[in-house]
């Protein structure tokens, strides 16, 4: 029966995993005690027995963007249901989404995604609050242009909140790799995600092997050095900046680490210098080893105060039970301050409103000598940092690898002038690694330097010459110079090479639509939107190479998923005009006035 069991674990998994199912046989309890556990639920399908949300408080009004939102079972799927009110008080631009999954345990939060055909997921912008027991906007939603639904949760996401899912392995450039998922994941964090890839583990429990060489099959972290250890934990927990997250190693693949390797191998750590906040004063909501290591009994525990000095990974703590648990812990080195009723966290590792998601409070895991005030507590407001400075930390690196590292992650941030620096750097040095010049390549797309873009793409296309990202990024160069039909082949062969590229599709299908050939633009288009069902150009664009009725359905779409459209606005109204629809096309542009993210371009079609 075991037998049986191992064996259809093994289906559909990861290379080297197995389902956690598969544990159950031999550590039931563990199983058991781990499902209250916030990591065992930290990505799963949603189900009506799984409910702790109060649906009776909603819809909620988003005051910032006129938005109305609210979570319905029907028939046994949750769906998401978003709208706004025209000047009569009547719903417009209505989005209903199921939700394909829950990112959160609700300990603190739950946040909802759905998944697109090409298996991307997008985070929706309602969120609720387990603490206050309040639905609210998601975390960095909190304002008037936040993203909606078009919000998409990268893998690094998802690999911080869920077991590994079954993914092709890519190591030519692993930043830059498809960001589908498969239609069935794992929920939640499993065993292997601490202990290794169990499947050897369990092949040689079903061949009644030794003891000793079914325990050498699995990693067990207690028995790892400090600094190994900690890794296990740190690959997710150590994020000192939600802004500009960790570096992965050129070459390593997003699924690539193992517990038991150093993590510097696999991701570099990244602390930022924010203009706004002091170091010392930042406090985000994944920062307990990153607080933990500015303590003093950290540094001088020399690696014996670590996070299962505390945590018991296994088992979720009775609230009856925290206080003396973690006292136990305090006196092994403090006992002449020990008094036998106190609450050493409650004191010296206080509570605090966390900086980037404003309504959760979470333990600070910098242990201060002295008490924080009511103030830690208080209500924050919503803001995006200022990045001065970024820093790598010592991994071991080069000068030269530091500098460059240091420079990528400046550039995925957003940064100019890091460009510039990461151009005169490879141009220098003819860097091994293939991964920065897709990040230089991007960088100077985004900065419209269309004679850098096509030299640095040549280079890459001279060391993979049928790269699909590449060779569409050249005919995006060459179209920007003038070139269109050597542009429209280079897309073409984009396509060919990926032909379930979103991004290929509506780019082909720009180029085809400016050259005059509008029935197969639309196809594109059409294909693009198979994928990624939310691409709001792309439905705009489908409007402008339709006509009629179908035009209409396009931008109305579009402004469903995106109701702060300006384009889309004029677009629709003209279309309404055309059909002799003027009040539905007043309709719109009196709302898309006040919505709209460049209302004067609405106001301009008023008159």
């Amino acid at each position: 029966m075991i037998m049986l069991a191992v064996a259809a674990a093994l289906a559909g998994s990861p290379p080297g995993y197995v389902s956690d199912s598969a544990c159950t046989s031999c550590h039931a309890e563990i199983v058991r005690t781990y499902r209250q556990v916030g990591m065992s639920k930290s990505f799963y399908r949603p189900r009506p027995e799984d409910v702790i949300e109060d649906f009776d408080k909603l819809p909620f009004r988003h005051p910032r963007s006129g938005d109305v939102m609210e979570l319905r079972w029907r028939k046994g799927r949750l769906v998401f249901r978003r709208w706004q009110l025209d000047a009569s008080g009547k719903a417009i631009n209505t989005f209903e989404q199921p939700v394909d999954w829950i990112l959160g345990s609700g300990h603190h939060s739950r946040t909802y995604l759905y998944q697109t055909p090409n298996g991307e997921l997008y985070q929706l912008p309602l969120a609720w609050y387990s603490q206050a027991r309040e639905w609210a906007m998601a975390p960095g939603y909190d304002r008037r242009d936040h993203e909606g639904v078009q919000r998409r949760a990268r893998l690094e996401c998802v690999f911080c909140h869920n077991a590994y899912s079954d993914l092709a392995e890519n190591t030519r450039n692993g930043y830059w790799r498809n960001q589908g998922l498969p239609a069935e994941m794992p929920e939640g964090i499993g065993c292997q995600r601490c202990h290794g890839p169990g499947a050897e583990h369990v092949s040689r429990v079903t061949a009644v092997e030794s003891d000793a060489a079914v325990k050498a099959a699995i990693i067990r972290p207690t028995r790892l050095d400090a600094t190994l250890r900690r890794d296990v934990c740190y690959q997710c927990h150590m994020q000192p900046s939600v802004a500009v997250p960790g570096v992965r190693r050129f070459g390593r693949d997003i699924n690539s680490f193992r517990p038991g390797q150093p993590l510097s191998a696999y991701n570099l750590r990244v602390d930022v210098t924010d203009a706004g906040i002091a170091r010392a004063d930042r406090f985000e909501i994944n920062h307990h080893p990153y607080r933990l290591e500015q303590s003093r009994c950290f540094r001088e525990s020399k690696g014996r105060l670590s996070c299962l000095s505390c945590h018991d990974p296994h088992r979720k703590l009775a609230e009856n039970e925290r206080a003396a648990h973690y006292r136990a812990v305090c006196i092994a080195c403090h006992a002449d301050a020990h008094r036998a009723t106190e609450d050493c966290v409650a004191c010296h590792m206080p509570k605090r409103r966390t900086q980037d998601v404003i309504h959760v409070v979470m333990t600070d895991h910098r242990i201060s000598r002295t008490p924080g005030g009511p103030g830690l507590l208080a209500p924050r407001e919503e803001r995006d940092p200022v990045i001065e400075g970024i820093e790598i930390a010592d991994a071991g690196l080069t000068p030269a690898e530091a500098e460059l590292y240091r420079v990528v992650a400046s550039v995925r941030a957003g940064s100019s002038e890091a460009a510039r620096r990461l151009e005169r750097f490879l141009a220098s040095t003819q860097w091994p690694d293939i991964e920065p010049y897709f990040d230089l390549a991007a960088a100077q797309l985004r900065q419209k330097r269309n004679d850098a873009v096509e030299k640095t793409v040549r280079l890459i296309l001279a060391r993979l010459p049928d790269h699909s990202l590449a060779v569409e990024w050249l005919g995006l160069a060459q179209a920007a110079r003038g070139d269109r039909d050597a542009a429209i082949e280079s897309l073409r062969k984009a396509a060919r090479l990926d032909p379930l590229r979103v991004e290929t599709q509506y780019n082909l299908g720009l180029h085809l639509a400016a050259r005059g050939d509008r029935k197969e633009a639309a196809d594109c288009f059409e294909r693009a939107l198979a994928g990624r069902p939310n691409f709001v150009l792309a439905w705009i664009h489908l409007g402008d190479v339709r006509e009629g009725d179908a035009a209409i359905a396009a931008y109305r779409r579009a402004l469903e998923i995106d109701p702060t459209s300006s384009r889309a606005y004029v677009a629709l109204a003209r279309a309404l005009r055309a059909r002799g629809d003027d009040k539905e096309a007043l309709r719109y542009l009196l709302h898309g006035a006040a919505f709209a993210a460049k209302p004067e371009i609405v106001r301009a079609e008023m008159q």
